[in-house]
């Protein structure tokens, strides 16, 4: 299963991922290094899947341990390597990042989305609120405490995207940490296919373009390895790839400052919603 792949990086699709997602799956959430050395004592094949992953290029994260504690997803910060996430690098412009053969889908599913009229746009906590309600109303559920009002310190960008008659069909949220970005909400409704299912795809490059105007270098959206297959697909067509992460935290009051747009350096973290 797993193959010789040596030299070759992990992406998404192919087998030896694919053998790493049905692995990593099948480890309890708060796995530990004894857990991880027992399962591949009982699948040794499962060693070169696993040194793929550590071989994955590694994205350096600068955390204020203050910021870390302010969010429910603090743990990712912790001083292991935290193996195989889902990073995005945010575009310096539209163009570089619809180009080429890898976005051909995006930019379908773009054409569908202003075709209908779908427009996302970056709102207030109180208008994304009210279109949290909407779409969750529509999913036969309610919103959790991960849609309450954000604290002082939690700073948090918001996004909706609409229908041609101001019908919510999708909303996203981004816990941002001046380099870096966390998506933490990305929901579309079920009940207004498939402009939803379009919305969802606009609503996420419109964020994209936003967080990287405003200086910030990547998003992460969690484990690229234990979402389901269909979470990994919406992933590889939005430009995710999966990375290993490295966390300098930083435990003085230095606050992380916004560089101007176009100054792009450096590398950085999603509790990710389903993405129908």
């Amino acid at each position: 299963m797993a193959g010789n792949f040596q030299g070759r990086e992990l992406c998404y699709g192919s087998q030896e991922f694919l053998a790493a997602s049905d692995w990593a799956r099948g480890l309890p959430l708060n796995h530990r290094t004894p857990v991880v050395l027992g399962s591949v004592a009982r699948h040794p094949a499962m060693l070169r899947v696993l040194a793929a992953v550590w071989r994955l290029p590694v994205t350096d994260l600068r955390v204020r341990q203050s910021d870390a504690d302010a969010w429910w997803f603090g743990d990712w910060f912790g001083p292991r390597r935290q193996l195989a996430w889902a990073v995005l690098d945010l575009p310096a412009g539209e163009d570089h990042y619809l180009v080429g053969r890898s976005r051909q889908a995006l930019r379908t599913n773009l054409r569908h989305a202003r075709a209908r009229g779908v427009t996302s746009s970056r709102v207030t906590y109180e208008t994304w609120f009210d279109a949290v309600s909407a779409v969750m109303r529509a999913r036969d559920d309610t919103p959790g405490p991960e849609h309450d009002r954000p604290r002082p310190e939690q700073e948090v960008a918001f996004y909706v995207a609409r229908d041609a008659c101001g019908t919510a069909l999708a909303f996203a949220g981004a816990a941002v940490f001046g380099q870096f970005a966390v998506l933490f909400a990305l929901v579309s409704r079920p009940d207004r296919q498939p402009d939803a299912s379009w919305a969802r795809y606009q609503l996420h490059t419109s964020l994209a373009f936003d967080l990287g105007s405003c200086g910030a270098e990547h998003l992460l959206t969690g484990s690229a390895l234990r979402v389901s297959a269909g979470h990994q697909y919406f992933q590889h067509l939005l430009g995710y790839r999966p990375r290993n992460l490295r966390v300098e935290m930083i435990r003085s009051p230095e606050r992380f400052t916004k560089r101007p747009t176009g100054e792009r350096r450096g590398v950085q973290v999603p509790v990710e919603s389903p993405p129908g």
